[in-house]
């Protein structure tokens, strides 16, 4: 199991840990940020083709559709922010999902991630350079939970990004 360690005092191990293990955890993930200003995770995928409107449409309405469902199975009455865009760059389709924290919850996470995989099947760009057994993906789907908590009663300042890169998860402050 991978180890992190952290600085403490800088108020924002949370979610630097929460980056990481999400980043860990979804090898479909290429990027994940956190905005403390408003309080929103975003998550990029890229789909190793050009996804036509239509089809993006198509997985965007059932995305925002599974996560209302899900919020109401779980009993969430805030309303949440769920936006899903795409872009092009040149034959390559980047697919951004932004979900506020007060409201996300690591099942979600979860759900989202297999939306995307059936959507986008082996076009979906993934880091599998090193499977998790069945009991890390476990443990690593509770810290995930665990640190969601955390963060939803913390007061972070960064602006945090994360990503892989060569096998590596990386997380770095980014510019106002």
């Amino acid at each position: 199991m991978r180890e992190a360690r952290y600085r403490e005092g800088d108020g924002s191990s949370t979610s630097v840990g929460l980056l990481v293990s999400i980043l860990v955890r979804y090898p479909e993930i290429c990027t994940v940020s956190y905005t403390p200003d408003s309080r929103v995770l975003g998550f990029s995928f890229m789909v190793a083709r050009r996804v036509d409107a239509d089809e993006f449409d198509a997985f965007r309405r059932l995305a925002l559709a599974s996560i209302s469902v899900y919020l109401d199975l779980v009993r969430l009455e805030d309303a949440p922010v769920a936006e899903i865009s795409s872009s092009y760059l040149g034959s390559v389709t980047q697919v951004q999902l932004t979900r506020d924290v007060a409201t996300l919850t690591g099942d979600e996470i979860s759900l989202l991630i297999g939306l995307i995989l059936d959507a986008f099947g082996d076009d979906l760009a993934t880091d599998r350079s090193e499977d998790l057994g069945e009991e890390e993906l476990m443990v690593q789907e509770e810290f995930i939970a665990n640190l969601l908590a955390d963060l939803k009663e913390t007061t972070q300042e960064k602006r945090l990004i994360g990503f892989r890169e060569e096998g590596r998860v990386m997380v770095f402050n980014r510019p106002a």
